[in-house]
């Protein structure tokens, strides 16, 4: 935190300074956009390297915004939309209008949300994790109001967390970044992978790691965690005892692989919902299985991995905060793919073969590929846009 502390000082000191030499903040010295993406001498740097200088590049925009605070937007009686008129249109215009997201040469002044203004508004979503439509809801309200010294201090923190992993965002591994509900797979500093994740709710965070993906699993039982089968199987199995059959779950002794089998009629379930549940619940494979048809296994301190998921429907969500930890995939058969590219003893048919027979199988990836799960909440994308999103785990305070 002194790192932060003295970082953040020394560069809210330089922008005053230039701010007094110069008598006001000017979009011609900053522009919204980073101008280190068009540089061709950011173009070997690592991922880290880039979003280190390119949050330096437009810190200052947000250093200006401290001493001339865009304006507050309240709260209407409509929503903002295309089409409406309200006094708050100004407003709106003047806090896009301080954040580049609407350019300094649209100049209409009455009460009416153009097109144009509905693009701006896309734009200022689109690089805060919002769905794009345009409309200014609550959540877009809620964004749109933070004050920029929140900001400034996001970028600053974010500045040393890119510092803190430069070494490990360098050739060939897969990014997780859980505040973005995004997994990214890069080669040689370019992207070529990217897909929505699920991660752990506020109560069971994903953690943040630095592993090495070495194992699939095609067709993975799935073991339940300890927490999940006393907090919520057992209560499940107490309100229907169809339960366990309908979700093909069967109770074992130990979480061993051949463990013996239990008759759920031996097992006294009052005693298990207060006292503890002794045994292990095991959903067998299938494309009903929690964890769908693959498993991404990978050693760390905290029993965590990356899987598929058979609910496909909650990818469609903003907020994906909703797992118990482990990494939920929208497409992780694109990630068998990236993982598996090159790998001479692996195709296509191959992994067929494996899925259409319902049976486990276990297969070493071959070279193993480093994984990064890490918690970035500030960062510049490939368009040279700044993004933000919501700090889910509060570890931004």
């Amino acid at each position: 935190m002194r790192i932060i502390a003295l970082l953040f000082l020394g560069l809210f000191i330089f922008s005053c300074e230039a701010t007094a030499e110069t008598g006001e903040y000017t979009p011609e010295a900053n522009s919204y956009h980073s101008d280190e993406i068009q540089n061709p001498n950011t173009v070997s740097m690592s991922l880290a390297e880039k979003n280190y200088m390119q949050l330096r590049d437009l810190l200052p925009l947000y250093q200006n915004a401290v001493m001339h605070p865009w304006p507050f937007i309240p709260e209407t009686r409509k929503k903002l939309k295309a089409g409406v008129k309200d006094s708050a249109v100004v407003l709106l215009r003047e806090r896009l209008k301080a954040t580049r997201d609407l350019p300094d040469y649209y100049n209409r002044s009455d009460y009416l949300f153009d097109k144009s203004l509905a693009q701006a508004v896309k734009a200022f979503q689109r690089r805060n994790g919002l769905h794009a439509d345009g409309v200014v809801g609550k959540i877009t309200l809620q964004e749109l109001n933070i004050p920029p010294d929140i900001r400034v201090r996001q970028i600053i923190i974010n500045m040393q967390r890119w510092v803190n992993l430069s070494h490990q965002l360098n050739g060939r591994f897969v990014l997780v970044n859980v505040p973005d509900y995004e997994l990214y797979a890069y080669d040689n500093n370019e992207k070529v992978l990217s897909m929505k994740t699920i991660v752990g709710k506020p109560d069971a965070e994903t953690p943040e790691l630095q592993s090495r993906i070495s194992r699939l699993v095609f067709n993975p039982y799935w073991n339940v965690p300890t927490r999940i089968a006393q907090n919520e199987i057992v209560k499940k199995v107490q309100e229907d005892p169809d339960y366990l059959d309908t979700n093909r779950m069967k109770i074992l002794k130990t979480d061993e692989e051949h463990s013996a089998e239990v008759d759920q009629n031996q097992v006294d379930w009052s005693s298990a919902r207060s006292n503890g549940f002794p045994y292990r619940f095991r959903q067998e494979p299938g494309l009903d299985n929690s964890l769908g048809v693959v498993k991404f296994e990978f050693q760390n301190a905290h029993d965590v991995y990356l899987h598929d998921t058979p609910v496909k429907e909650l990818f469609n969500q903003d907020e994906r905060a909703l797992s118990h930890g482990c990494v939920r995939l929208e497409n992780p058969l694109a990630l068998v793919d990236f993982l598996m590219d090159g790998n001479p003893d692996w195709s296509e048919e191959r992994m067929q073969d494996i899925l259409s027979t319902d049976k486990t199988k276990y297969v070493s990836t071959g070279r193993s590929t480093p994984i990064i799960i890490t918690y970035i909440t500030a960062w510049v994308d490939d368009a040279g846009m700044l993004n933000f999103r919501d700090d889910i785990y509060g570890k931004d305070n």
